[in-house]
């Protein structure tokens, strides 16, 4: 099998020759293999030849871009301030929505900028290098997270009980361009469409204010983008299957489900997810990007990853990965370590 059967087996919950090996990778390559960890983010030819480089040395079963997409180029094509320090991801400087008057301004916003343009020609090379054996994923985000990015955390959790309206009317225009960055990404060569759910996961939001505020206009968003041919797989930390978040993701037409962490030191037990979802949809593993991996030693690091191997043993629809971003300052030896256990394990 080549990556891309490898992958598709899997999300259709089939046999593989041997575990497919998807970690969000993007941060620490950038480091291992960037001419600077801006340009690889970010600048078209350096961004390939990064992901290009980490392809040929860790073999990983797809090529996953877009952390600074959804960290700087949505939130300035969308009037933020946004700074692109060389050697860390793009800064917020200053958020753009203050009141309701903003919001009108905000749906007028053209998302085809210089910037958007170079990333998604980083895409399209790639695309043509890969030549349909290894698929392109891309990190995203919901409405309810880019209004995060414009208006700020803080106050977007106070409006909800102070604004609520605000919260909805900014969403409603941002279903649209949601929908156009999703479609040009499907365009320039995205396969698989990764949303970070994590500022709508229930360690920050209640399983009520998820459905009454966030619930529909991502569906509408994840529909569509599904819909234009793209595979969609939510990532979210938190208790998602105690709080109930996990039934009304599987409402949406996703295409897997990627838990994440439920503290800093502690990750969901996938066994628990699985015995959730059964064979209705594919699951990601969850190493912890801030245990051993990022503070361990390598033989620690091999350990933990080869006791999540075997807790998913004979498991369809499975795919190994991290529970969420790994740290830019990830040790090499670590990052080789739990490499070289998911390309060995059998």
């Amino acid at each position: 099998m080549n990556s891309t059967e490898r992958m598709n087996a899997a999300i259709n919950l089939k046999p593989v020759d041997r575990v497919p090996n998807a970690p969000f990778y993007e941060a620490p390559i950038c480091t291992y293999f960037g001419s600077t960890f801006r340009a690889a983010l970010l600048e078209d030819q350096a961004m390939a030849d990064a992901h290009l480089a980490a392809l040929d040395e860790f073999k990983f079963d797809w090529v996953m871009v877009g952390m600074g997409l959804i960290g700087g180029i949505i939130p300035e094509a969308l009037d933020c301030k946004v700074s692109y320090p060389e050697d860390v991801f793009p800064v917020i400087e200053k958020t753009t929505v203050k009141s309701m008057e903003d919001v009108d301004r905000i749906a007028k916003a053209d998302v085809h900028t210089n910037r958007m343009e170079r990333f998604l020609k980083g895409v399209s090379i790639l695309k043509k290098e890969l030549k349909e054996e290894v698929p392109i994923a891309c990190e995203y985000i919901s409405p309810f997270t880019i209004a995060t990015r414009l208006r700020g955390t803080n106050e977007i959790m106070a409006d909800m009980y102070d604004n609520p309206e605000l919260i909805r009317t900014l969403q409603d225009v941002l279903v649209p361009l949601d929908i156009e960055i999703g479609r040009v990404l499907i365009d320039a060569g995205v396969d698989y469409i990764f949303y970070g759910a994590d500022m709508e996961c229930p360690l920050l939001i209640s399983p009520d204010h998820y459905r009454e505020f966030i619930h529909e206009p991502t569906s509408k968003v994840v529909n569509a983008l599904s819909r234009l041919g793209a595979r969609v797989l939510p990532h979210m930390c938190g208790p998602i299957i105690k709080t109930g978040i996990v039934d009304m993701l599987l409402e949406m037409d996703i295409h897997g489900i990627m838990p994440g962490n439920l503290t800093q030191e502690e990750v969901l037990d996938l066994r628990e997810l699985k015995n959730k979802v059964g064979d209705r949809i594919c699951i990601f593993d969850n190493v912890n990007p801030n245990g051993p991996l990022l503070i361990g030693k390598p033989e620690e690091v091999a350990a933990e990853t080869r006791a999540h191997l075997e807790r998913a043993r004979s498991m369809l629809g499975y795919i190994f990965s991290t529970s969420g971003t790994t740290s830019p300052n990830t040790p090499r030896k670590n990052f080789e370590a739990m490499n070289r256990e998911v390309l060995g394990f059998c």
